[in-house]
């Protein structure tokens, strides 16, 4: 059939058996009658098998599962043991150097202490033998030249005449 004859079709489709509607009922009684003629279904329920089923359901679910527990003391010493090893090898063989401020450049120290704008009670705070910082500084000698050089180089003297 060619598609522009499509609409034309009176057939529907669909075909049935010759005398389907016909021999339906018939067929229909005759598997009922099969069924009437079976004695034994294919499946027998035990005995008792629905009026115990809920205590066999109820005794699965309050049995408690066996829990294992782990041991872990001995994974606990051999932790503790390794822990300590490790620290005594690090405090041991760590370095030990320690730092004065004698042994750091005079211009990085200074450098540090310009840059990181310390007011005067913080510096009372980080000096702690004020009798030796006295002596120090009355009894040091500064020459006319380093004067003069701390004036030209290091002060702003606009700073000096705003204060």
């Amino acid at each position: 059939m060619k598609l522009k004859d499509l609409h034309n079709d009176n057939t529907g489709g669909f075909k049935i058996p010759k005398d389907y509607f016909n021999t339906l009922e018939d067929s229909i009684l005759s598997q009922a009658k099969l069924q009437d003629k079976v004695s034994n279904p294919g499946f027998k329920a035990p005995d008792d098998y629905f009026e115990t089923l809920e205590a066999r359901i109820l005794t699965k679910l309050d049995a408690k599962p066996k829990v294992r527990t782990l041991n872990i003391k001995p994974w606990a010493y051999a932790a503790s043991i390794a822990a300590c090893l490790v620290l005594m090898f690090t405090l041991t063989f760590s370095n030990n150097q320690t730092h004065s401020i004698s042994s750091i450049n005079n211009d990085s120290l200074e450098s540090f202490i310009l840059n990181e704008e310390f007011n005067t009670s913080e510096m009372a705070t980080l000096i702690t033998d004020t009798d030796v910082f006295e002596n120090d500084i009355l009894n040091s000698t500064l020459s006319d030249a380093s004067i003069d050089y701390y004036i030209e180089s290091v002060v702003d003297l606009e700073d000096l005449l705003d204060n």
